[in-house]
């Protein structure tokens, strides 16, 4: 398999590698079409979309399907993904464990699991993160030279210049970041290793496989350990000038009487804090959960002190950003979710007050508690395909040509 250096490309191949995303796209939300179906579709001339369909045929990208009889004249050869041709590893580094998610390139999971971390050191990190790859591929079944990449997701920056990196961060994450893990990775497994932040990995898997397949522009809410935001404008995650926006949890706020940061308290570790257990309990399926029911009048407590905090955040961000939908995701048992969407309402007299708005302004996310882990899965494939991987993600190792000899 060919690499090729994550540099800039020129334009001519950043239109043609942007023109073969839309059409692959299209076929993974609707199988089994034709040239003239995505012709119709694309809005690109039939001469132009056949040159395509052909460049990603003989790149093994898509396959044929048979043909469709009963109209007049020549019938039409539809396409679909070729969805062994490669895979994507995503990984969700979160507090004591790591969930993990092997997917095709059709995105779907093929083997998703989760392991514990061990010792809490850089190097426990490397030792357990290498034998959960390995563990993937061989689930899989997959050969690991069709293993096109591992994306990395985890609470951190992806620019770690700011002076309040440490801060944000704190000093495991930061300690992590200076160790490298994304080139340690990339050296031992030989495949190209992103690393992006949770809340841009969970707006990823929303975009791919849940609510935000049906909008273009997007705030998706992280209500985990902290709080952060993915933001997706025009179908791509917007990043900012040091690829840090989103960063929620980093606003003042007023909370009686005391200035602190909104994921102080809009928080699963504030609640985890009100009922007087640890991080790691919310890494248990089934025990979180229950653990919530066991205290009722704290989970009522930390509800009451949220509903406010997040109403007004909804509000703030409707107003500055004027997107279609907001998707609040979290591993929070769903019951404890819904009753936390009910003391949202009403919500704030913002500019999403439409008539003609098809998306409701607060909606919930993927509850699946592996879906960071597989929108970091779709990281690696994405990068493939583009023709300037390096001005969208932080690449360790070299990204797989697919179009090598086409370009």
């Amino acid at each position: 398999m060919k690499v090729r250096k994550a540099g800039l490309g020129k334009n001519n191949e950043f239109t043609k590698r942007l023109n073969r995303q839309t059409v692959l796209d299209l076929l993974r939300r609707e199988p089994a079409q034709s040239r003239a179906d995505l012709a119709r579709l694309t809005r690109l001339s039939p001469q132009s979309l056949s040159n395509i369909i052909d460049d990603l045929e003989r790149a093994g990208l898509i396959e044929r399907t048979g043909k469709v009889y009963g109209g007049k004249g020549q019938p039409p050869t539809n396409y679909r993904i070729a969805a062994e041709r490669g895979y994507g590893i995503g990984l969700h580094i979160d507090r004591d464990l790591v969930r993990a998610s092997l997917v095709d390139f059709n995105f779907v999971e093929c083997v998703g699991l989760r392991r514990p971390l061990g010792a809490r050191t850089v190097e426990g990190v490397h030792t357990a993160l290498a034998a959960v790859i390995d563990d993937l591929v061989a689930s899989a079944s997959v050969p690991a030279d069709r293993v096109w990449g591992i994306g990395i997701a985890s609470p951190r920056l992806r620019d770690a210049l700011t002076l309040d990196a440490p801060h944000l961060e704190g000093s495991f994450w930061s300690e992590l970041h200076g160790y490298e893990i994304d080139r340690r990775l990339a050296e031992q497994t030989g495949m190209a290793v992103i690393i992006e932040n949770d809340a841009n990995a969970g707006a990823l898997a929303e975009l791919t496989f849940g609510q935000g397949r049906a909008v273009r522009n997007f705030c998706y809410l992280l209500l985990g350990h902290g709080l952060g935001a993915g933001l997706v404008h025009d179908g791509a995650l917007f990043r900012g000038g040091w690829s840090n926006a989103g960063e929620i949890g980093r606003i003042l706020i007023q909370h009686h009487g005391e200035s602190v940061y909104l994921e102080r308290i809009v928080s699963v570790e504030h609640l985890l804090d009100m009922i007087g257990a640890s991080g790691s309990a919310r890494d248990a399926e089934d025990g979180f959960a229950s653990l919530i029911r066991a205290h009722p009048d704290r989970a009522e407590a930390w509800l009451a002190d949220v509903a406010p905090h997040l109403n007004w955040l909804v509000g703030t961000l409707e107003n500055m950003l004027d997107p279609e939908t907001i998707i609040l995701g979290s591993d929070l048992p769903e019951w404890l979710l819904d009753r936390l969407l009910t003391r949202l309402e009403p919500l704030p007299h913002t500019i999403a007050l439409r008539d003609d708005r098809a998306e409701p302004r607060l909606q919930k996310g993927l509850l699946d508690r592996n879906m960071i882990a597989l929108g970091a899965a779709t990281m690696p494939l994405l990068a493939t395909l583009e023709a300037q991987p390096s001005a969208k993600w932080n690449i360790a190792g070299e990204i797989v040509d697919v179009f090598y000899g086409l370009d």
